[in-house]
């Protein structure tokens, strides 16, 4: 069993300005815990298909969106921006895949 507190996650109306990580997950994983896209529809129609904002209960925000790919069901690694810490407890598996990719 974790120690890690339980998150409390809430839908934003802001999107990400600009990508600083990436996010390997599914359109499955990212809709098991966010929900369906919520700011799809403030961002470029012609590059962006589905992109989210959320934070957690102590204000953390974070942004995940698809880039320039038609369909977001088969995307597998995603942009994102916003507090890394918040993305990797909420999709466990993103910092070590990260750490792999750097080789650590």
């Amino acid at each position: 069993m974790s120690d890690k507190p339980l998150l409390k996650l809430s839908p934003i109306e802001k999107i990400g300005s600009k990508r600083t990580g990436s996010l390997v997950a599914t359109y499955e994983d990212i809709t098991d815990r966010l929900g369906e896209p919520n700011v799809t529809h403030l961002d470029d129609p012609d590059k962006v298909k589905a992109s989210w904002g959320f934070q957690d209960q102590n204000g953390r925000e974070a942004f995940i969106w698809c880039y320039n790919q038609s369909d977001p069901i088969i995307v597998t690694i995603w942009s994102t921006n916003g507090d890394q810490s918040l993305l990797d407890d909420v999709f466990e598996w993103n910092e070590r895949i990260r750490k792999l990719a750097k080789g650590s």
